[in-house]
């Protein structure tokens, strides 16, 4: 029996075929990451689509810019001299209504024509007097300025009178042009029918009237004109 020891046997030689596995792992980490990545990729779209959808169901609010002030609402200066007078829109005939051939109880703006003293009667021209919006939807309509000055319109399309008994002891609050622009004590309705007559400014025992060049605000009560305010224009 031979004494030479056993010899092993070699391995076999790998197969060409076969991939080595030499950077097998790293191959495996790569395609591991490439996996995150496009998952990642994939939502991040459908959180995209996610949130166009929800900005698609959501209607856009409206931006709140409140109304705009119309022009010259303010409160004029030009009121009838310790008046609480109403504005044209309220005088009959200036609501597009006819106006009545006989004036009833109540505050009305216009121009005096003329003053019977002896028969205590007036000639009263009624006439519309406008202020802020009003004043310049007047004035546009018949192609005036707009704003009109000093916030103040006067419409008077009729030239009518109607004749309204007088109070012999009605109040007047009148302007004495000689220290303008306040009502003054002193007035006479006699002095102002004759300055009314005369078409001009009569000063008449230091009292200086304007008569008809002004227009006045006129109170009836019980059918007969208890006050006269004079209406200051600038």
């Amino acid at each position: 029996m031979s004494s030479d020891p056993i010899q092993p046997v070699p391995p076999a030689p790998p197969d060409p075929t076969l991939p080595t596995p030499t950077g097998g792992r790293g191959r495996r980490t790569w395609i591991v990451v490439a996996i995150v990545v496009a998952l990642v990729a994939v939502g991040g779209v459908i959180a995209a689509m996610a949130l166009d959808e929800d900005d698609e169901e959501q209607p856009s609010l409206p931006i709140a810019t409140g109304p705009t002030p119309p022009i010259g609402t303010t409160e004029p200066s030009t009121q009838p001299t310790g008046s609480t007078g109403s504005t044209g829109s309220t005088n009959p005939g200036c609501s597009g209504a006819p106006a009545p051939a006989t004036l009833s109880d109540g505050t009305y703006f216009g121009f005096v024509e003329s003053i019977d003293t002896g028969s205590d009667a007036m000639a009263f021209d009624l006439a519309c007097f406008y202020t802020g919006q009003d004043a310049n939807e007047q004035a546009a309509q018949r192609g005036d300025e707009v704003p009109v000055p000093n916030d103040v319109y006067i419409v008077n399309d009729n030239p009518a009178t109607r004749d309204v008994p007088v109070d012999p002891g009605t109040e007047l609050r009148l302007i004495d042009w000689n220290t303008c622009c306040e009502a003054s004590p002193g007035a006479e309705l006699d002095a102002l029918a004759t300055a009314v007559a005369q078409r001009d400014f009569v000063e008449i025992d230091g009292f200086r009237y304007a008569g008809s060049l002004s227009p006045y605000w006129v109170t009836i009560e019980d059918g007969r004109i208890v006050l006269i305010e004079e209406q200051f224009l600038p």
